[in-house]
Protein backbone atom coordinates (compact mmCIF):
# COMPACT_ATOMS: atom_id res chain seq x y z
CA UNK A 1 0.00 0.00 0.00
CA UNK A 2 3.00 2.44 0.86
CA UNK A 3 4.42 2.06 -2.84
CA UNK A 4 4.47 5.29 -4.34
CA UNK A 5 0.94 5.59 -2.11
CA UNK A 6 -0.32 5.85 -5.49
CA UNK A 7 -3.51 3.97 -4.16
CA UNK A 8 -3.74 6.27 -1.06
CA UNK A 9 -6.72 8.66 -0.84
CA UNK A 10 -5.95 12.05 -1.25
CA UNK A 11 -6.97 12.36 2.25
CA UNK A 12 -4.31 10.16 3.58
CA UNK A 13 -1.67 11.27 0.83
CA UNK A 14 0.65 12.63 3.79
CA UNK A 15 0.27 10.44 6.28
CA UNK A 16 1.45 7.50 3.82
CA UNK A 17 4.22 10.15 2.70
CA UNK A 18 5.83 10.50 6.22
CA UNK A 19 5.16 6.27 7.18
CA UNK A 20 7.10 5.37 4.07
CA UNK A 21 9.80 7.52 4.50
CA UNK A 22 9.90 6.46 8.05
CA UNK A 23 10.43 2.82 6.70
CA UNK A 24 13.30 3.52 4.54
CA UNK A 25 14.99 5.44 6.80
CA UNK A 26 15.26 2.69 9.25
CA UNK A 27 16.43 0.45 5.89
CA UNK A 28 19.21 2.80 5.67
CA UNK A 29 17.49 3.82 2.05
CA UNK A 30 18.73 7.32 2.87
CA UNK A 31 18.15 8.62 -0.74
CA UNK A 32 14.98 7.20 -1.34
CA UNK A 33 13.84 8.15 2.70
CA UNK A 34 14.91 11.77 1.36
CA UNK A 35 12.61 11.86 -1.89
CA UNK A 36 9.66 10.93 0.01
CA UNK A 37 9.91 13.36 3.24
CA UNK A 38 10.67 15.99 0.34
CA UNK A 39 7.02 15.47 -1.04
CA UNK A 40 5.80 15.47 2.24
CA UNK A 41 7.08 18.62 3.02
CA UNK A 42 5.67 20.29 -0.51
CA UNK A 43 2.29 18.59 0.38
CA UNK A 44 2.00 20.52 3.86
CA UNK A 45 2.75 23.54 2.10
CA UNK A 46 0.31 23.03 -0.65
CA UNK A 47 -2.31 21.81 2.42
CA UNK A 48 -2.29 24.82 4.38
CA UNK A 49 -4.68 26.46 1.45
CA UNK A 50 -8.31 25.13 3.57
CA UNK A 51 -10.46 22.90 1.59
CA UNK A 52 -13.99 24.91 2.11
CA UNK A 53 -15.53 21.92 1.12
CA UNK A 54 -13.95 19.38 3.35
CA UNK A 55 -14.34 21.61 6.35
CA UNK A 56 -18.37 21.72 5.43
CA UNK A 57 -18.36 17.91 5.48
CA UNK A 58 -16.70 17.52 8.92
CA UNK A 59 -19.52 19.67 10.69
CA UNK A 60 -21.77 17.45 9.62
CA UNK A 61 -19.29 13.57 9.66
CA UNK A 62 -16.35 14.23 11.59
CA UNK A 63 -13.45 15.06 11.37
CA UNK A 64 -12.02 12.24 9.69
CA UNK A 65 -13.44 13.93 6.86
CA UNK A 66 -10.90 16.28 6.82
CA UNK A 67 -8.02 16.05 4.85
CA UNK A 68 -4.89 15.44 7.26
CA UNK A 69 -2.53 18.11 7.33
CA UNK A 70 0.13 16.57 10.36
CA UNK A 71 -0.04 18.05 14.22
CA UNK A 72 2.50 20.62 14.34
CA UNK A 73 4.80 17.96 15.92
CA UNK A 74 5.02 16.12 12.74
CA UNK A 75 5.16 18.85 10.74
CA UNK A 76 8.71 19.54 12.39
CA UNK A 77 9.80 16.19 12.34
CA UNK A 78 9.16 15.64 8.06
CA UNK A 79 12.43 18.13 8.57
CA UNK A 80 13.88 16.45 11.51
CA UNK A 81 14.46 13.25 9.43
CA UNK A 82 15.40 15.14 6.62
CA UNK A 83 18.17 17.33 8.19
CA UNK A 84 19.32 13.48 9.73
CA UNK A 85 19.22 12.17 5.97
CA UNK A 86 20.97 14.81 4.54
CA UNK A 87 23.82 14.55 6.64
CA UNK A 88 24.18 10.67 6.78
CA UNK A 89 24.49 11.27 2.92
CA UNK A 90 26.85 14.27 4.20
CA UNK A 91 24.71 16.69 2.19
CA UNK A 92 25.23 19.88 4.48
CA UNK A 93 24.31 22.62 2.24
CA UNK A 94 20.98 21.07 2.27
CA UNK A 95 21.13 19.92 5.66
CA UNK A 96 21.20 23.49 6.40
CA UNK A 97 18.11 23.96 4.08
CA UNK A 98 15.82 21.96 6.03
CA UNK A 99 17.23 23.43 9.33
CA UNK A 100 16.14 26.93 8.87
CA UNK A 101 12.79 25.79 7.72
CA UNK A 102 12.45 23.51 10.67
CA UNK A 103 13.11 27.10 12.92
CA UNK A 104 10.19 27.90 11.05
CA UNK A 105 7.61 25.61 12.23
CA UNK A 106 9.55 26.11 15.66
CA UNK A 107 8.39 30.31 15.25
CA UNK A 108 5.48 29.31 14.49
CA UNK A 109 4.47 26.69 17.35
CA UNK A 110 6.76 27.55 20.34
CA UNK A 111 5.03 25.76 22.80
CA UNK A 112 3.34 22.85 21.40
CA UNK A 113 7.47 22.53 20.42
CA UNK A 114 9.39 23.82 23.41
CA UNK A 115 10.22 20.11 24.71
CA UNK A 116 11.83 18.68 21.46
CA UNK A 117 15.40 18.79 22.25
CA UNK A 118 16.95 16.68 19.89
CA UNK A 119 15.09 18.70 16.93
CA UNK A 120 17.03 21.78 18.50
CA UNK A 121 20.26 20.74 18.88
CA UNK A 122 20.28 18.98 15.36
CA UNK A 123 20.10 22.74 13.81
CA UNK A 124 22.25 23.47 16.08
CA UNK A 125 24.61 21.25 14.70
CA UNK A 126 23.82 22.00 10.86
CA UNK A 127 24.96 25.45 11.75
CA UNK A 128 28.24 23.89 13.03
CA UNK A 129 28.61 21.90 9.65
CA UNK A 130 28.60 25.42 7.63
CA UNK A 131 30.79 26.97 10.01
CA UNK A 132 28.37 29.47 11.35
CA UNK A 133 29.07 29.32 15.19
CA UNK A 134 26.98 32.33 16.16
CA UNK A 135 23.87 30.78 14.78
CA UNK A 136 24.72 27.49 16.65
CA UNK A 137 25.54 29.51 19.84
CA UNK A 138 21.81 30.88 19.49
CA UNK A 139 20.46 27.48 19.09
CA UNK A 140 22.52 25.78 22.52
CA UNK A 141 21.14 29.07 24.53
CA UNK A 142 17.83 27.92 23.82
CA UNK A 143 18.57 24.36 24.10
CA UNK A 144 20.35 25.77 27.55
CA UNK A 145 16.61 27.45 28.69
CA UNK A 146 14.18 24.49 27.98
CA UNK A 147 16.12 22.36 29.50
CA UNK A 148 16.38 24.70 32.79
CA UNK A 149 19.61 26.58 32.56
CA UNK A 150 22.03 24.28 32.26
CA UNK A 151 24.59 24.43 29.44
CA UNK A 152 23.83 21.53 27.16
CA UNK A 153 26.39 22.67 24.13
CA UNK A 154 28.89 19.82 23.21
CA UNK A 155 32.40 20.31 24.18
CA UNK A 156 34.71 21.88 21.49
CA UNK A 157 36.38 19.25 19.33
CA UNK A 158 40.08 19.03 20.60
CA UNK A 159 42.77 19.52 18.21
CA UNK A 160 43.91 15.94 16.75
CA UNK A 161 40.15 14.36 17.58
CA UNK A 162 37.64 13.21 14.85
CA UNK A 163 33.55 13.05 16.18
CA UNK A 164 31.17 10.36 15.66
CA UNK A 165 27.52 11.11 15.53
CA UNK A 166 24.83 8.98 16.46
CA UNK A 167 21.01 9.19 15.31
CA UNK A 168 19.09 6.77 17.77
CA UNK A 169 15.70 5.97 17.70
CA UNK A 170 13.94 3.70 20.49
CA UNK A 171 10.81 2.53 20.65
CA UNK A 172 7.29 3.57 18.77
CA UNK A 173 5.35 6.58 19.37
CA UNK A 174 2.15 6.59 21.21
CA UNK A 175 -0.67 5.59 19.20
CA UNK A 176 -3.62 7.90 19.43
CA UNK A 177 -7.01 6.98 20.29
CA UNK A 178 -10.22 8.46 21.45
CA UNK A 179 -11.92 9.67 24.95
CA UNK A 180 -15.76 9.22 24.33
CA UNK A 181 -18.42 11.97 26.35
CA UNK A 182 -22.45 10.93 25.93
CA UNK A 183 -24.89 14.12 26.76
CA UNK A 184 -28.24 13.31 26.56
CA UNK A 185 -30.17 12.52 24.74
CA UNK A 186 -27.92 11.82 21.84
CA UNK A 187 -24.81 14.00 21.42
CA UNK A 188 -21.67 11.94 21.49
CA UNK A 189 -18.33 14.22 22.25
CA UNK A 190 -15.06 12.13 20.82
CA UNK A 191 -11.98 13.81 21.70
CA UNK A 192 -8.44 12.30 19.89
CA UNK A 193 -5.78 11.70 22.70
CA UNK A 194 -2.43 10.33 22.60
CA UNK A 195 -1.89 6.51 24.98
CA UNK A 196 -0.17 7.20 27.56
CA UNK A 197 3.86 6.14 27.23
CA UNK A 198 6.98 5.35 29.38
CA UNK A 199 9.73 7.37 29.25
CA UNK A 200 12.58 6.99 27.06
CA UNK A 201 15.32 4.41 28.92
CA UNK A 202 18.38 5.65 29.32
CA UNK A 203 21.35 4.94 26.57
CA UNK A 204 24.78 3.31 27.41
CA UNK A 205 27.65 4.06 25.29
CA UNK A 206 31.39 1.92 25.04
CA UNK A 207 33.93 2.71 22.99
CA UNK A 208 36.40 0.08 22.76
CA UNK A 209 34.44 -1.28 26.00
CA UNK A 210 35.09 1.70 27.85
CA UNK A 211 32.14 3.73 29.11
CA UNK A 212 32.17 7.09 27.58
CA UNK A 213 29.69 9.93 28.62
CA UNK A 214 29.13 12.25 25.40
CA UNK A 215 27.31 14.88 24.50
CA UNK A 216 23.88 13.61 24.88
CA UNK A 217 20.33 15.09 23.77
CA UNK A 218 16.51 13.19 23.88
CA UNK A 219 13.08 14.16 22.56
CA UNK A 220 10.35 12.22 24.25
CA UNK A 221 8.53 12.10 21.02
CA UNK A 222 5.23 10.81 22.85
CA UNK A 223 5.31 14.04 25.46
CA UNK A 224 5.90 16.29 22.23
CA UNK A 225 3.15 14.67 20.34
CA UNK A 226 0.77 14.85 22.94
CA UNK A 227 1.53 18.77 23.87
CA UNK A 228 0.80 19.50 20.09
CA UNK A 229 -2.37 17.89 20.34
CA UNK A 230 -3.44 19.90 23.01
CA UNK A 231 -2.64 23.17 21.51
CA UNK A 232 -5.43 22.43 19.43
CA UNK A 233 -7.73 21.81 21.37
CA UNK A 234 -9.63 24.83 20.69
CA UNK A 235 -10.10 23.93 17.07
CA UNK A 236 -11.56 20.62 17.22
CA UNK A 237 -13.63 21.72 20.55
CA UNK A 238 -15.47 24.08 18.24
CA UNK A 239 -15.66 21.62 15.12
CA UNK A 240 -17.13 19.57 17.92
CA UNK A 241 -19.77 21.93 19.71
CA UNK A 242 -20.65 23.40 15.77
CA UNK A 243 -21.39 19.69 14.69
CA UNK A 244 -23.30 19.01 18.33
CA UNK A 245 -25.24 22.08 17.52
CA UNK A 246 -26.24 20.42 13.66
CA UNK A 247 -26.60 16.92 14.80
CA UNK A 248 -29.21 17.95 17.27
CA UNK A 249 -31.11 20.63 14.97
CA UNK A 250 -31.09 18.24 11.95
CA UNK A 251 -32.84 15.27 14.90
CA UNK A 252 -35.33 17.86 16.28
CA UNK A 253 -36.02 18.53 12.52
CA UNK A 254 -36.71 15.10 11.41
CA UNK A 255 -39.01 14.51 15.06
CA UNK A 256 -41.35 17.39 13.89
CA UNK A 257 -42.53 14.72 11.19
CA UNK A 258 -41.68 11.45 12.46
CA UNK A 259 -40.85 10.62 15.81
CA UNK A 260 -39.48 6.87 14.78
CA UNK A 261 -37.81 9.05 12.22
CA UNK A 262 -36.37 10.94 14.44
CA UNK A 263 -34.63 7.80 16.84
CA UNK A 264 -32.87 6.34 13.65
CA UNK A 265 -31.76 9.60 12.92
CA UNK A 266 -30.25 10.32 16.11
CA UNK A 267 -28.75 6.80 16.36
CA UNK A 268 -27.07 7.34 12.82
CA UNK A 269 -25.42 10.45 13.91
CA UNK A 270 -24.08 9.41 16.75
CA UNK A 271 -22.51 6.71 14.92
CA UNK A 272 -21.19 8.81 12.56
CA UNK A 273 -19.33 10.27 15.30
CA UNK A 274 -15.54 9.77 15.85
CA UNK A 275 -12.69 11.42 16.56
CA UNK A 276 -9.64 11.25 14.15
CA UNK A 277 -7.13 9.02 15.26
CA UNK A 278 -4.88 9.14 12.27
CA UNK A 279 -0.82 9.56 12.98
CA UNK A 280 2.28 9.19 12.14
CA UNK A 281 2.55 6.06 13.54
CA UNK A 282 6.19 4.63 12.48
CA UNK A 283 8.14 7.20 14.24
CA UNK A 284 10.16 6.25 17.25
CA UNK A 285 9.24 6.76 20.83
CA UNK A 286 12.60 8.80 21.80
CA UNK A 287 15.33 10.19 19.97
CA UNK A 288 18.96 10.62 21.01
CA UNK A 289 21.44 12.75 19.35
CA UNK A 290 25.11 11.51 20.61
CA UNK A 291 28.33 13.17 19.94
CA UNK A 292 31.48 11.04 20.47
CA UNK A 293 34.88 12.75 20.29
CA UNK A 294 37.54 9.89 19.47
CA UNK A 295 40.83 9.58 18.81
CA UNK A 296 41.43 8.53 14.63
CA UNK A 297 41.53 5.59 13.79
CA UNK A 298 39.43 2.25 14.02
CA UNK A 299 36.98 1.85 16.81
CA UNK A 300 34.32 -0.66 17.72
CA UNK A 301 30.98 1.15 19.37
CA UNK A 302 28.70 -0.42 21.31
CA UNK A 303 25.30 1.01 21.91
CA UNK A 304 22.68 0.04 24.26
CA UNK A 305 19.10 1.11 25.65
CA UNK A 306 17.41 -0.80 29.08
CA UNK A 307 15.98 -3.98 27.50
CA UNK A 308 15.93 -3.23 23.75
CA UNK A 309 19.30 -4.78 22.94
CA UNK A 310 22.67 -4.11 21.95
CA UNK A 311 23.69 -2.89 18.76
CA UNK A 312 27.40 -2.81 17.77
CA UNK A 313 29.28 -0.19 15.27
CA UNK A 314 32.37 -2.09 14.11
CA UNK A 315 35.36 -1.09 12.68
CA UNK A 316 34.67 2.77 12.91
CA UNK A 317 37.56 4.46 11.14
CA UNK A 318 37.35 8.46 12.19
CA UNK A 319 39.62 10.99 10.44
CA UNK A 320 41.08 13.98 12.27
CA UNK A 321 38.98 17.01 11.92
CA UNK A 322 36.09 15.38 10.75
CA UNK A 323 32.44 13.91 11.33
CA UNK A 324 31.28 10.65 10.97
CA UNK A 325 27.40 9.66 11.14
CA UNK A 326 25.77 6.70 11.95
CA UNK A 327 21.72 6.26 12.39
CA UNK A 328 20.26 3.61 14.87
CA UNK A 329 16.98 2.14 15.64
CA UNK A 330 15.96 -0.18 18.38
Amino acid sequence: MLEECLGVSEKDRLLCYMERGTILYDMNAYKESTEVLLKASRLIKEQDIINIADQSSSVLINDRILTYKGEYSERLWVHTFLMMNFLLQYNYESALVEAKQALEVFDEYPDSLKDDYFTRALIALCFENMNMPDDARIEYDKLAEGLGGTAPGPEPAATGKGELILFIGEGRVPQKTSIETVIPPSIRISIPRYRDCSEPLPVIIRTDDIIDSPFEITTDMGDVAQTSLNERASQYLARQTLRAGAKEAIARKVGDKNEFAEVIVRAILFISEEADTRSWETLPGSLTLVRLSLDPGVHTVEVSSGNSGTAFINEIDINEGKRLYRAIRF
